[in-house]
Formats: structure tokens, C-alpha cells, sequence
């Protein structure tokens, strides 16, 4: 079953402290990009999460929230970078002496000169912390597929009663078409004897302007082409593989020969049945660039 490229996927998973809740969102676009809102001690496993995303999506634009709380009881890893706060005390002293100042070294001064505490990214932590959102990750991708697969559900309901109103109007033309050549060929001579006597008239030159008519009004090749087209698209719209791009060549297909037809006819039920399948055909278009 096709999908949707808009979709909404949404999932918290906690342990070891800590709520990692994903998000995932998608829109209309030609190709598969990426938008990624992640945890500093996340930036590493981005990589990871593209691929995870190329195994389900291939067209849209994702945008991935990433977001890490702490619960009461949590005690995350600090580390201590000692070397670091030895060379600020280090300083610290020597400006002290220099400027010739009475007050004493102490530990909010070192603490508000640079980052001698910061997480142990190193530490097992990391590694649980990216199981929780790897797994938060797959949940929500599962909810995003479900939704995006529903809507297009709903979009492709729309775009068969389209196609089938197509078809009709088809079986419409096909009606009127077979006596076209006919029918042309009385108004014809209709015409030609009001403004000429019967003994004026060539008809060698009449059968064969009638003959000329007949292959430009010809238009069984263009219905039997359309007709095909729409086997395709319906084939292709049942499928379970992303179909958005194919079925965007397809429509070009069928408004060409659509097209054709309304420029071979004079007819003019012939005319207003190209017209309403042209009109259906727009709708179909845009409903189809919502599909993957």
C-alpha cells in the first residue's frame, strides 16, 4: 500500500533515569532530506539514524525531535577534568600575584573559569542512553508509517472514484467518436450544396478531403492509449512499493493523450468530456504529490 509523505510519529521510552522522547515528522518533497534536533552526546549517532530512516522512507522531508529528561533520582556521570582545573588554580594564582590582590583562590573561582565538569560521554551511560532513543526511534517510526499509510489510504479512495469518473467519460467519447467521421462527412456535403450546384461539387476531391478529415479526426489510437494508461495507474496505485514518482509519469501520459484527443474533435460532447477528464486529471496531480 502506498504512503503518505505527511506523517506524525510520536514515543517516549525511559530507563536508567531517563525519558528519551522522539518525534518525527515529515512533508512534500521531491527527494529524502533530513532535519535533526538531537542531544549534544547524540550528534555522533545521526549517521545512524539516516539509515534507519532510509529502510522505510524514500521521498519526503523528515524532521527528527530528539529530546533527553533526567528523572529525580537520576545521577548522571560528571567528570572531572583535574588537569584542567590545576592549570586555571595555576593562573588564577599568578594573576592574583601580579595585580597584587588580597583575596583568596577559592572554588567558585575556578568553577565559573571553564568546564572542568562535563558528562562522561565515555562512560556506559552513552551506550544506554542511545538504546533508549534507538528504540524510541523504531516506535515512533512504526507509528509514523501506520499514520502516513492511513492517509493514503484515504488519498487513494479519492483518486479511484477520480479515475473511475475518468472512465466514464471515457465510454462517453467512445460513443460519440465512432460516427464523428460520419457526421462530419453530412454536415459536409450539407454545406456544399447550399453554396454550389450538385454539378460544381468534385466529389473525387470531396472523398478525398473526407478521407483527409477521417484520419485527422481519428481518435481510437488516443482512447485505446488512455485506457492503457489508466490500467497502469490503477495497477501501480494497488501496489505496496512508493509509487509517487511513477504515478506522476503516468498522469503526464494520460493529459498528452487527453490533450490529443480535444484537439482531433469537434464533437462537442466529445469536447467536454476531454474537458472534465483534463479537470480530474488536476485533482489527481495534486493529490498524487502528497504520495511517496
Amino acid at each position: 500500500m502506498p504512503r503518505s509523505m505527511t506523517g506524525y510519529g510520536n514515543c517516549t521510552v525511559s530507563g536508567d533515569g531517563l525519558n528519551v522522547n522522539v518525534e518525527i515528522r515529515s512533508v512534500n518533497n521531491r527527494f529524502l532530506d533530513y532535519n535533526f534536533r538531537l542531544p549534544r552526546v547524540l550528534y555522533s549517532r545521526e549517521h545512524e539514524l539516516r539509515d534507519l530512516i532510509k529502510t522505510s522512507v524514500q521521498r519526503g522531508r523528515m524532521s527528527v525531535f530528539v529530546n533527553v529528561e533526567s528523572e529525580e533520582n537520576y545521577e548522571p556521570n560528571i567528570k572531572l577534568d583535574l588537569s584542567r582545573a590545576k592549570a586555571y588554580a595555576k593562573k588564577l594564582n599568578e594573576l592574583k600575584q601580579e595585580l597584587k590582590l588580597a583575596d583568596e583562590l577559592k572554588l567558585d573561582h575556578l568553577i565559573s573559569t571553564g568546564d572542568i565538569f562535563r558528562p562522561d560521554d565515555d562512560s556506559a551511560s552513552s551506550e544506554n542512553l542511545w538504546m533508549l532513543t534507538k528504540q524510541a526511534f523504531k516506535d515512533a517510526m512504526d507509528q509514523y508509517i501506520a499514520n502516513s499509510t492511513t492517509e493514503a489510504e484515504t488519498l487513494c479512495i479519492d483518486i479511484n472514484q477520480r479515475i473511475n469518473n475518468i472512465k466514464e467519460q471515457i465510454e462517453i467519447i467512445k460513443s460519440n467518436a465512432a460516427d464523428q467521421v460520419e457526421t462530419y462527412q453530412e454536415k459536409l456535403n450539407d454545406r456544399l450544396s447550399e453554396l454550389l450546384d450538385d454539378n460544381r461539387i468534385d466529389r473525387n476531391r470531396l472523398e478525398t478531403e473526407i478521407a483527409m478529415a477521417a484520419d485527422r479526426l481519428d481518435i481510437s489510437e488516443e482512447i485505446v492509449r488512455l485506457e492503457s494508461h489508466i490500467q497502469m495507474f490503477s495497477d501501480a496505485i494497488s501496489g505496496k512499493d512508493a509509487i509517487g514518482k511513477k504515478l506522476g509519469f503516468i498522469l503526464q501520459e494520460m493529459g498528452r493523450e487527453t490533450n490529443t484527443i480535444a484537439s482531433k474533435s469537434w464533437n462537442m460532447i466529445i469536447s467536454e468530456s476531454a474537458i472534465k477528464i483534463k479537470e480530474s486529471l488536476e485533482q489527481i496531480r495534486e493529490q498524487v504529490q502528497n504520495i511517496e
